[in-house]
């Protein structure tokens, strides 16, 4: 099925409380891949290390730090080895106040409308630190139990994240320039995952966005952080390696399903990221489960 867009539809907790945790366990490696949604994302890695790609810039979460992603960011997630992260994923108008008084305009119409930004990634006090992960570690919990005033709670918890980056002044203006960059590179992205499966040259990306191929590959690089070329040999080797589950499957065969017309090349590339052959990978794989 051809993707319009990279836009996540899915629906995140009920219409009256859209929020909802997602609580991973791998005891291998855990891949999502680009992709953005309106909800508001944070994410609390328990344990292992995740690494997160928002926008341009890829940071490495580490055990007990978290990260906030904003409403309309692209971003993918990796994590290499056993981990467990948690997902608070919610609408930002689950911050409404039904009443027009200060905070609801000063504050959180500009955090709803996006014109407010969480800070991605930020170097904070522990003093800070420990009590943002304890308010994250609370709403997961929280959401796990299910009771009556959960819902109260995990709003109060929120607040309570959201005063102490006001307090610390992180809180960043939405620039309109890089609002733009986002949507044409989501442009680019949609269409290699719709022909990742055949051959796709520069001049073609390129013209998606009306530019000549080198300007566009140093464009590409600075908003993803990876060359165009890099970032489809990536992306293939991951399909590749959701394709070894299958037993039945050829390795040649999957080398040309993904768009690999050189089998070496291919060898050669998924070894480089992810680590192993691919036949070695699904020995791995089928070993680990």
């Amino acid at each position: 099925m051809v993707k319009l867009s990279l836009k996540e539809n899915s629906i995140h907790g009920t219409p009256l409380f859209p929020l909802h945790v997602y609580s991973k366990f791998r005891r291998t490696e855990y891949y999502v891949g680009f992709h953005w949604h309106e909800e508001l994302e944070f994410i609390y890695v328990e344990d292992g290390v995740m690494e997160v790609t928002v926008n341009s810039e890829t940071v490495k979460i580490t055990k007990g730090n978290f990260i906030f992603i904003n409403s309309g960011d692209l971003h993918q997630v990796t994590g290499t080895g056993s981990s467990i992260h948690h997902a608070i994923v919610f609408l930002p108008q689950l911050l409404n106040f039904e009443y027009p008084d200060t905070c609801q305009n000063t504050i959180l119409k500009p955090l709803i409308s996006g014109q407010l930004q969480f800070p991605s990634i930020t170097d904070l006090d522990n003093e800070v630190k420990e009590y943002i992960t304890d308010r994250l570690m609370h709403i997961i919990s929280l959401k796990n139990m299910e009771d009556a005033l959960s819902s109260l709670s995990i709003k109060i918890n929120l607040f309570q994240i959201i005063e102490v980056l006001l307090r610390q002044q992180l809180f960043l203006r939405k620039q309109a320039d890089i609002n733009g960059k986002q949507e044409k590179i989501k442009k680019v992205i949609t269409y290699i995952e719709n022909n990742y499966d055949r051959k796709i040259s520069l001049e073609e990306l390129a013209s998606i966005l009306n530019m000549n191929k080198n300007y566009f590959s140093k464009y590409f690089q600075n908003a993803i952080g990876k060359t165009p070329v890099t970032y489809i040999n990536v992306f293939r080797c991951e399909k590749a390696a959701a394709l070894l589950k299958n037993k039945d499957l050829k390795i040649l065969d999957i080398a040309l399903m993904v768009g690999f017309e050189n089998f070496s090349y291919f060898i050669r590339k998924f070894k480089e990221y992810k680590r192993h052959s691919p036949a070695i990978y699904r020995k791995l794989f089928y070993h680990s489960e």
